[in-house]
Parts: C-alpha cells; sequence; structure tokens
C-alpha cells in the first residue's frame, strides 16, 4: 500500500512504499501525475501537468521538504 502523505488542493503526495533512491514523492491531480525529487527539490519526471502546476507541485514539495523527508525515510530507513 502506497500512503498519502499530503493533500493540498487538487494535489495528492504519495510515498511507494516499494520504491527505490534517491527520495522522492509522487504527485497526483486527476490524470496527472509527477515524480519529484524531494532533496534538492526538482522534477525527475512529470505525465500531464503544465508548467504553472509545475511550480505550484516544486513549491508544495519545498514548503514541506522536512516532512516529506521523515516520512520517506520511515518507509525507506536505509
Amino acid at each position: 500500500m502506497s500512503p498519502i502523505v499530503l493533500r493540498q488542493g487538487k494535489y495528492e503526495v504519495v510515498i511507494f512504499t516499494r520504491d527505490h533512491h534517491p527520495a522522492h514523492v509522487h504527485v497526483f491531480s486527476a490524470d496527472k501525475a509527477a515524480k519529484i525529487k524531494i532533496h534538492p527539490v526538482e522534477v525527475m519526471d512529470s505525465w500531464g501537468f503544465n508548467a504553472r502546476e509545475i511550480r505550484q507541485i516544486l513549491a508544495l514539495v519545498e514548503a514541506h521538504q522536512s516532512l516529506l523527508l521523515a516520512e520517506w525515510r520511515k518507509y525507506h530507513p536505509s
């Protein structure tokens, strides 16, 4: 099961429990998705989001970076 670790507006931020390094999150909204590296915050891949949405997503991850890194480490302690 992949927990939703953050919901804000139309975005759901998920950490896949059987994922790989580097530390990253998956952001979903409707039929769109993005994979965002947590530190440093950067887009690893994106499907369907426009440039404005990507800026919003990057700001969201940046604003919650500490929380997201802690959640990543909870599911991926090594």
